[in-house]
């Protein structure tokens, strides 16, 4: 198997986008709203031709003002990136030389930790422990040294699902600042708008803030992601992001504009979907957790979960296993630090949902007794 997980993710999305026997559980978005996404850009052609006349040199400014209205930021605290993983990229990049400290949390989405160690930073990891997954900001604040530049972490978390509030977020930035007043926190709230809740960066600007259009809007393909930052942050980025983009496209952007003109409705659409994609799952996963075979709670946000399989310090056997034999695919731990772990992805369609929550559960059932 391959040790990079979104080369792996990669391989795999290919190998099975024509497969009609699967039961997929990988994906972290919501699926899709083609339907939506083509009716808006049909209400709204004048307007899109509109659009285009701007010029998106550093982003595209009709949709930076939309995103500093929905976020609470001024246009000059943004920055536009292809995505949510470019914009972390962009922040890591920028904060750390080689010879730093950098704190990661642990489960952690991979690229985040992978960035700092290419560019020659010593990670430091900061566990977020089952069941809440919560932070400690005195075990952080314990990890931070004198060449501490950046603390790395997701809200909501990947791969738990677990929700930091404000009153968290005011602690843990408390605790970095006496530690180390130079020391910056990153947060990737890719999957925040989850929950009624503000970016990070407007509690303190301690923070760097990153999010896009991916995970909760199911519109990864638009590559519309975002730094939020104080300006003099978003300056320092801003090099980084002529070096290695360019320049965004001005007409994902101007369709990403007009996203954000309906986002309310998107967002109530994802809600709808994972509130009863949520259901299934407790439906389905509440008898293995009695039964011993799995176990965490399923978080009440959120479309990813990561239960913990019985009898396995490495659920990557297991998962191969489900792979070949049932043609059951969910993510192995081992990609967020946690190899006994897996996670399953809820954000798809009902029915596709549903029957792969069945079979997972049934393999899972057939797997437990051939082992007794």
């Amino acid at each position: 198997m391959d040790k990079n997980y979104l080369s792996w993710f990669k391989a795999l999305d290919i190998a099975l986008q024509d497969r009609r026997d699967c039961f997929h559980l990988l994906s972290s978005n919501v699926y899709e709203p083609l339907d939506m996404l083509e009716n808006h850009i049909k209400q709204n052609w004048d307007e899109l031709r509109r659009l285009q006349s701007y010029n998106n040199d550093w982003g595209h400014p009709v949709l930076k003002q939309l995103i500093a209205a929905r976020y609470g930021v001024k246009p000059a605290n943004i920055l536009l990136t292809n995505g949510c993983t470019n914009a972390t990229y962009l922040a890591i990049i920028s904060q750390v030389k080689p010879g730093d400290t950098v704190i990661c949390e642990t489960p952690a989405y991979q690229p985040m930790w992978q960035t700092a160690e290419l560019l020659g930073a010593k990670v430091k990891w900061l566990k977020r422990r089952p069941p809440h997954y919560g932070v400690d900001p005195d075990e952080l604040a314990g990890l931070i040294d004198k060449k501490t530049s950046l603390v790395v972490l997701t809200n909501l978390h990947n791969p738990s699902g677990a929700h930091l509030c404000k009153k968290e977020l005011a602690k843990i930035a408390r605790a970095v600042r006496r530690k180390n007043r130079k020391t910056r926190i990153l947060m990737d709230e890719v999957f925040r708008d989850f929950v009624p809740d503000q970016p990070a960066c407007t509690i303190d600007q301690v923070y760097l803030s990153t999010g896009s259009l991916s995970k909760v809007y199911g519109l990864s393909h638009l590559e519309c992601g975002w730094i939020l930052a104080d300006k003099k942050t978003i300056d320092r980025i801003s090099p980084y992001f002529v070096l290695s983009d360019g320049n965004g496209s001005r007409y994902l952007e101007s369709m990403s504009a007009v996203v954000f003109e309906y986002l309310d409705t998107y967002l109530s659409r994802s809600q709808d979907i994972v509130a009863r994609n949520r259901k299934e799952l407790v439906k389905a996963a509440g008898p293995l957790i009695k039964e011993g075979l799995i176990s965490n709670d399923i978080p009440e946000q959120g479309c990813i979960w990561f239960p913990k399989i019985a009898g396995y310090r490495n659920a990557g056997k297991l998962t191969d296993l489900l792979a070949r034999r049932y043609q059951v695919y969910v993510v192995p731990g081992k990609f967020f630090g946690d190899a006994g772990r897996i996670r399953i992805g809820f954000g798809g369609e009902a029915a596709l949902v549903s029957r792969s929550l069945k079979k997972f559960t049934d393999a899972l059932r057939l797997e437990d007794k051939s082992v007794r």
